[in-house]
C-alpha cells in the first residue's frame, strides 16, 4: 500500500496543477458538494489536514482504545502508527503533497512530571502516560524531531509541514513555567513550551508575545511564514487542543519576527482569548478571537492589506464561531457553536458570508457535519461529523460538484 501511495502522489501532484489553473474560473459554478464518509474515528480521533492533491491525515481510535495516526488516501485508511516512537498513541496533524506527515506520538518513557502534552489523557485514553514527542513520517518510517534545550525537554508536537519540508509546532524546554500544575483540576502542564520551527530537522525557537511562557505555531506556508498563539498556562482548551489560555494570535515572519494580530475587542481577561489557526500563501490568517463581552468569540480573517482582524460571524442565531482553515481564495472553514457548546455546525465563509455546510451536501446524507477542519486549493474540505443520532464520530471529505 505504501508503494502505491508513493506512485500516485506524484500523479496527483501533477494533476492538481491543471486543476489549480481552472479553479479561479470555475469555482463559483461549483457550490454543491459530493460527500464521502471516510469512516469512524472514535471519540478520541479526528481528521486534521488535506493537501492540494487530495491526501488527508488525522487519527483514528482503535479497538484497543488507543489513538493511531492515519493517512486517508483514495478512500483507504493507512495506519502509520506502528512502530511509531515506542509508545501506544499517536496522531497526525499535518502533511504535504510529497507524502511527509507530522504529528505527535507517545514514546516508551513515562513522563517525569505526569504531563499530558498531546492531550491523550484528557481524551480518556488510559494508556497515555508517556511523553509525547514531535514526529516526521516518510516512506514508512517515523522519526522523532528534536526538542529545546539540546533535546532535553520531555514533550513536543509537530502541527504542520509545508511543501519544502519546513515544520511548525511546539516544544518544551527545561524551565518550570506552569507552577499551578494540578492534574486533578486538568492543569497538567509544568514546563514551558515554545512555538518552534524545524528546518532540516533542526529546531528553532520562535519568540512569544508579551512575555508569554507558552506558545505554539499551528500552521506554516510555503514562504516559511507561520501562525499560531502564545499565552499562559491553563487547563486543556478543547477548542484548540493545548493546555493554554491563548492570549495572543501571532504571525511569525520567515525570519522569526512576531506580529500580534490583535483582537475583536476582548482583553486578556476573556474566556477564550485569541488564537491563529491557519495561514495561506498570501500571509492571510484565520482563527478565533474573543469579543468585547469577553465571553463570546468569533472567527476572524486577518490580512496584510488591512493589518487587522475582520470578524467572520457565525450562522444566524448562533453565538460563537471558529475558523480552522483557509485556502488561497480566502475560502474559510470551521464551525458555528452555540453558547452552551451543545450544537456545532460545520460552516464555510465565502467573501465573509457564512453558510451551513450541511445545506450544501446531498439531502439524504447519514452524517451531520460538525467542523470543517481543512480546505485545499480545489475547494475540497476535510472535516468531522457524527451520525444523525450524534453518537458516533466520522471523518468526511467534500468535493465541489464537477471537480
Amino acid at each position: 500500500m505504501i508503494d502505491t501511495v508513493k506512485k500516485q502522489i506524484f500523479l496527483k501532484t501533477a494533476g492538481v496543477v491543471v486543476a489549480a489553473l481552472c479553479w479561479p474560473l470555475c469555482a463559483f459554478a461549483q457550490a454543491p458538494y459530493t460527500l464521502v464518509d471516510l469512516g469512524v474515528v472514535g471519540a478520541a480521533g479526528g481528521p486534521n489536514h488535506i493537501t492540494n492533491n487530495d491526501i488527508s491525515v488525522g487519527s483514528v481510535q482503535g479497538s484497543d482504545g488507543t489513538d493511531h495516526a492515519v493517512i486517508y488516501f483514495d478512500r483507504h485508511i493507512i495506519d502509520i502508527s506502528k512502530p511509531g516512537l515506542g509508545g501506544a498513541n499517536s496522531l497526525a496533524f499535518g502533511n504535504n503533497p510529497w507524502g511527509e506527515v507530522v504529528g505527535g506520538a507517545n514514546t516508551a518513557t513515562v513522563d517525569p512530571r505526569k504531563e499530558d502534552f498531546c492531550g491523550f489523557q484528557s481524551l480518556g485514553i488510559a494508556t497515555a502516560t508517556a511523553s509525547c514527542r514531535p514526529f516526521l513520517w516518510w516512506d514508512g518510517q517515523m522519526i522523532a524531531l528534536p526538542i529545546l534545550d539540546n533535546n532535553k525537554g520531555n514533550n513536543g508536537v509537530a502541527t504542520a509541514i509545508n511543501d519544502f519540508g519546513e515544520v511548525a509546532g511546539a516544544a518544551e524546554n527545561t524551565t518550570p513555567g506552569c507552577p499551578t500544575q494540578n492534574p486533578a483540576a486538568s492543569l497538567n502542564q509544568y514546563y514551558q513550551y515554545k512555538p518552534v520551527l524545524w528546518r532540516d530537522h533542526a529546531v528553532e525557537e520562535l519568540a512569544t508575545v508579551g512575555g508569554d511562557p507558552v506558545g505554539t505555531a499551528l500552521a506554516i506556508n510555503n514562504h516559511g511564514e507561520a501562525a499560531g498563539m502564545t499565552g499562559a498556562c491553563g487547563p486543556l482548551n478543547f477548542v484548540l487542543g493545548y493546555y493554554m489560555n491563548p492570549l495572543h494570535a501571532v504571525l511569525w515572519e520567515k525570519d522569526g519576527t512576531p506580529t500580534d494580530l490583535g483582537s475583536l475587542g476582548g482583553n486578556e481577561s476573556s474566556a477564550f482569548g485569541n488564537a491563529a489557526k491557519d495561514i495561506n500563501s498570501f500571509g492571510h490568517v484565520v482563527g478565533l478571537s474573543s469579543l468585547s463581552d469577553n465571553v463570546t468569540f468569533n472567527a476572524f480573517l486577518w490580512t496584510r492589506e488591512t493589518g487587522k482582524m475582520k470578524a467572520l460571524v457565525p450562522l444566524k442565531g448562533i453565538a460563537n464561531s471558529i475558523a480552522i482553515a483557509l485556502n488561497d481564495s480566502d475560502e474559510v472553514v470551521g464551525s458555528s457553536i452555540n453558547s452552551t457548546f451543545t450544537t456545532l455546525t460545520a460552516t464555510i465563509w465565502k467573501n465573509g458570508v457564512p453558510t451551513n455546510l450541511n445545506t450544501l451536501i446531498p439531502a439524504k446524507s447519514s452524517l451531520y457535519l460538525l467542523f470543517g477542519c481543512s480546505i485545499n486549493s480545489r475547494g475540497q474540505i476535510l472535516g468531522l461529523a457524527t451520525n444523525l443520532a450524534g453518537t458516533v464520530y466520522h471523518a468526511y471529505e467534500l468535493t465541489p460538484v464537477g471537480e
